[in-house]
């Protein structure tokens, strides 16, 4: 007969015995899972419009700083309406399509207001502390900005306007147009002009009730604002900088003036969906997108400003495309939840008031 050991001295032996393959294959599994994830390839989809802004979030940031890095991006591209769409879609969804999502302030403000967003972390993205002061945001870091200015054919108006009322002025009577997908923007420098703030819509319908008798045009976009500029047929509008400046370099004569009230910002966003798993690649874009190297090109390819002090552009092209200190010191920080309450009523006035009859 066997000696019977102790009870003791069994369990030891009988643990022991019982744990070491485990143990083992424990430890295997875990070497096997790190070595794996080491080796996963590191990528981030962001959601973006196409055309030359994609080419160069391509050409200007994913290739020269992220793919050293190991990272790939890839894009999902479609209109702001369809990346809205998708971020309330998969609210819940344990991996969303994208990791970062651009958007214009306005829209990613409503995304905010949603429950869509994670509040960025700003300690992860490089040169944050660098971002002008007016043009930040506690939902989203800001890529490149324009303003709202006025632009007019240098053929027809000599002297550059300091308001906007001078559309008022009867030399200007059926000489002002508009570019219909603006209507809110419209009202908005509107109001600015009348001294009473950018966020004010119900005053920019009142600057544009008075406009009306004047006789000012409304085309269907923004390109048709530009033809109509070019032929003589209108001699100003108000219009993002930027996009003035395409206009320009296309040939068309045309001058920039600053508002003495100030400007409305256009500022193209960036940010990270709430529901987001691994954020780390995200930031890495997101910091990519504020190296200076990156915002020097987009000014010079598509007339954006820099949204970051230390951008370092060249004095021509600051010039070209960018503002003074004096005028940033002056961009509206905008009351997105007034102009999210009366943009309804606004977009009503201006199609069943506004529009008829011109």
């Amino acid at each position: 007969m066997a000696p019977i050991l102790p009870r003791r001295r069994f369990l030891q032996l009988s643990s022991g015995l019982a744990l070491a393959p485990v143990l083992g294959a424990t430890a295997a599994t875990l070497t096997s899972v790190t070595a794996r994830a080491a080796d996963a390839p590191r990528t981030v989809t962001v959601g973006t419009w196409g055309g030359d802004y994609q080419n160069l979030l391509e050409s200007q940031i994913a290739t020269p700083l992220l793919k050293p890095e190991g990272i790939d991006v890839s894009f999902l591209t479609g209109d702001q309406v369809s990346r809205m769409t998708k971020l309330r879609a998969e609210r819940t969804a344990r991996r969303p399509s994208m990791d970062v999502a651009c958007l214009a302030d306005i829209d990613m403000y409503t995304m905010n207001e949603a429950g869509l967003l994670l509040a960025p972390d700003l300690s992860k993205v490089q040169n944050a502390r660098n971002i002008f002061p007016t043009l930040s945001s506690p939902f989203a870091v800001p890529h490149i900005f324009s303003g709202m200015v006025i632009v007019y054919n240098t053929d027809y108006v000599k002297t550059a306007p300091d308001s906007f009322t001078v559309a008022f002025d009867a030399k200007f009577k059926g000489k002002v147009g508009f570019s219909d997908i603006l209507y809110n923007f419209n009202a908005m420098m509107g109001s600015l002009s009348a001294g009473k703030g950018a966020s004010d819509l119900k005053a920019g319908a009142d600057f544009l009730r008075q406009l009306k008798a004047n006789k000012p045009r409304v085309y269907p976009s923004n390109e048709a604002v530009a033809a109509a500029l070019k032929s003589g047929e209108i001699w100003m509008t108000c219009m993002w900088k930027a996009r003035a400046l395409q206009w320009r370099q296309a040939g068309v004569p045309l001058g920039f003036a600053f508002d003495k009230n100030g400007a409305v910002p256009a500022v193209f966003q960036a940010a990270i969906p709430k529901n987001i798993r691994q954020p780390d690649t995200a930031y890495r874009f997101l910091s990519g997108m504020l190296d200076p190297r990156a915002q020097v090109g987009f000014a010079e390819k598509m007339g954006y400003a820099p949204t970051i002090r230390n951008a370092g552009l060249p004095a021509g092209l600051q010039a070209r495309v960018g503002f003074t200190d004096a005028q940033i010191e002056k961009f509206q920080k905008l009351d997105y939840a007034k102009l999210n309450a009366d943009k309804e009523a606004l977009l009503t006035y201006w199609n069943t008031d506004f529009k008829v009859g011109l």
